[in-house]
């Protein structure tokens, strides 16, 4: 504790009498790192706590929609034509929709922020089941390890089905593979983007490394390429 007393009593006397801005840069330069991890923790600890005290617990299914350009979360038009269509009782479990967090993991300062921390923190808690992403993001975050490999058992089908639309992402670790892996699924010609526009160009759907609800993913699947229809 006084090693800190002493860290603060240096840094204070450092900007001293320089401007706010000046003082705001300085702390941001030199301390980032732990801004972001503290804002973190208060993020996850916020989260769990609503988590944990309201609503129902368990989910029919989770999906992510970062950066989307219109709102799919819980409430929005899309996430009701949904639950109204998949016939979930909601009473039950939740069909649960986020749009609100924004990140670029195409660049490593896009990853930075309290938004991808979260994202992770989802995905590595098994909560989150899918995501979606523009082409060029979803290669680069199937480059993480953190998208199911759709060549395995459990999604035999669905690599067979949609050989045609599969993306593949390098993994960084080449201990897991020294080539492509197929960790998405284009569905630019589904509903979210010619009735949603939730991005501008593509739009890609990949699996969370650790979903217990596949199931519930491809019937998403078919229903935004409206398949039943067909």
């Amino acid at each position: 504790m006084e090693r800190f007393r002493r860290l603060f009593a240096s840094e204070k006397e450092k900007l001293k009498g320089r401007p706010w801005k000046e003082k705001l840069q300085y702390i941001w330069e030199y301390y980032h790192l732990w801004i972001i991890g503290i804002g973190f923790a208060v993020f996850m600890i916020i989260y769990l706590i609503w988590h944990f005290t309201t609503g129902i617990g368990e989910n029919w299914i989770s999906v992510a929609f970062p950066n989307a350009m219109t709102d799919m979360g819980n409430g929005s038009p899309f996430w009701e034509e949904y639950v109204e269509a998949s016939g979930y009782d909601i009473r039950e479990k939740n069909v649960d929709f986020n749009s609100s967090l924004y990140f670029d993991p195409t660049t490593l300062s896009g990853t930075a922020n309290n938004y991808y921390q979260a994202f992770v923190a989802m995905i590595e808690a098994g909560t989150l089941d899918a995501v979606t992403l523009p082409r060029p993001q979803m290669e680069a975050l199937g480059q993480s390890g953190r998208l199911l490999d759709l060549s395995s058992d459990e999604t035999a089908g669905l690599f067979r089905k949609y050989e045609d639309r599969l993306v593949y992402s390098l993994p960084i670790d080449e201990e897991y593979s020294t080539e492509p892996v197929p960790v998405g699924i284009d569905v630019s010609d589904s509903i979210l983007m010619t009735q949603y526009h939730i991005y501008d160009d593509s739009c890609v759907l990949g699996i969370s490394e650790y979903s217990s609800h596949i199931d519930a993913v491809k019937e998403f699947l078919s229903w935004i390429l409206e398949e039943d229809a067909a």
